[in-house]
């Protein structure tokens, strides 16, 4: 292998010494046949560091056209004491026309816009014969253009139409377009609350209604700005604007109720409590239901209308604040006793059910005998 010969760079003058029979660059479209090997110092200028920076070759080809110029990344950047070393690798463009080529080092600090220039040293494009004019070969497209997308990967279709891209140095069009339906779901809906300062009353809690909702595509395979099954799930909170008119006189004393402000209130309606009478006949282990005419019941009393203690069941009943309460009688030749076991009472508006506790005698209301009820209500 041939001794390595290298372009020594002097980072106090910015310029490029060239060895003797280094200026040679090729012959015209020569094409990655030949490389330049470069020296410089680690550091230069105001503390940049070459191996924490991109360093480039920038050209000017012996067209002297604006469209010859390029530039080219160096590879195998390698550090060694206070100097480092790499490569230029002199691609078609370079040499694609006969004559002085210029070329200089740009060095670039990563995640800085920090640059450092040498100024420009001279090499030389031999004369050779190629089957394209330089007008064709210019057309073929700038070199570092090429070098940056090589790895690029997109097409038209995942392009922005009346947009444009570069891949692989290839000028592409997009053709993506935003026509495709976008449909939302409502997945869940339900009541919660938030923190809220309520004037003249102080911290409190205002209702809100949440909504769990699913935005995608309404067509998955037709491409969008964003294309496939792609799905995005919003959940807001949809505050409480009318929650009733009521005021605490409309409400009955006892009962709460939200405001239309969300705030807890508590009732002061005063209502004058109505007393309906009638009687309901036994049905012995079967329910009994009849009818008060009542609209809400708040009290029940049922009570054998002559009382007997020589039948097994309930004598007497009382129904007041969901709970029941009663009295029976158990009876037998030999033996008879008192039982406070009790069925239950279901009231819905104005009617009443008892339901015996089903396998207990002494809890059913005695079949065929009569019982007297008093209900109090509204």
């Amino acid at each position: 292998m041939a001794e390595i010969k290298y372009l020594e760079i002097n980072a106090d003058d910015r310029s490029i010494i060239i060895p003797a029979g280094e200026n040679l660059l090729g012959v015209e479209n020569d094409n990655e046949g030949a490389r330049k090997y470069f020296r410089c110092p680690k550091i230069v200028g105001d503390n940049i560091d070459l191996t924490k920076s991109d360093v480039y070759i920038n050209v000017q080809n012996a067209s002297g056209e604006k469209s010859g110029k390029d530039r080219y990344p160096v590879q195998n950047m390698t550090a060694s004491g206070d100097n480092v070393t790499f490569e230029w690798v002199l691609e078609r463009k370079v040499t694609s026309h006969k004559g002085s080529v210029r070329f200089a080092v740009c060095v670039r600090e990563k995640g800085t816009e920090r640059e450092w220039h040498t100024t420009f040293a001279t090499g030389n494009a031999l004369e050779g014969e190629e089957l394209f004019e330089p007008a064709e070969l210019e057309a073929r497209g700038q070199d570092f253009i090429g070098i940056l997308t090589s790895d690029a990967n997109a097409d038209a279709n995942s392009i922005e139409s009346g947009k444009s891209a570069y891949v692989n140095g290839k000028k592409i069009k997009g053709t993506l377009t935003g026509e495709n339906d976008i449909k939302a779901t409502t997945k869940n809906t339900k009541l919660s609350s938030i923190p809220t300062t309520i004037p003249g009353y102080g911290q409190s809690t205002l209702p809100v209604l949440k909504h769990t909702i699913e935005v995608s595509l309404a067509d998955a395979n037709k491409p969008v700005l964003l294309k496939g099954g792609v799905k995005k799930t919003v959940v807001y909170d949809e505050a409480g604007s009318i929650y009733g008119d009521a005021k605490a006189s409309d409400v009955r004393i006892g009962k709460t109720f939200t405001s239309s402000n969300g705030v807890k209130i508590t009732g002061t309606l005063s209502v004058s409590a109505k007393t309906m009478k009638g009687t309901v006949t036994g049905g012995g282990a079967n329910a009994v239901a009849f009818d008060t005419g009542l609209k809400a019941i708040s009290c029940i009393v049922i009570m054998q209308t002559v009382t007997s203690t020589s039948d097994t069941g309930i004598i007497a009943l009382l129904h007041q604040n969901g709970k029941t309460k009663g009295i029976g009688n158990s009876y037998s030749q030999y033996l008879k006793t008192s039982s406070t076991s009790t069925g239950t009472i279901a009231i819905n508006g104005g009617e009443v059910t008892y339901t015996p506790k089903n396998g207990t005698e002494v809890t059913n209301m005695v079949d065929g005998k009569e019982y007297t009820w008093i209900a109090i209500g509204e």
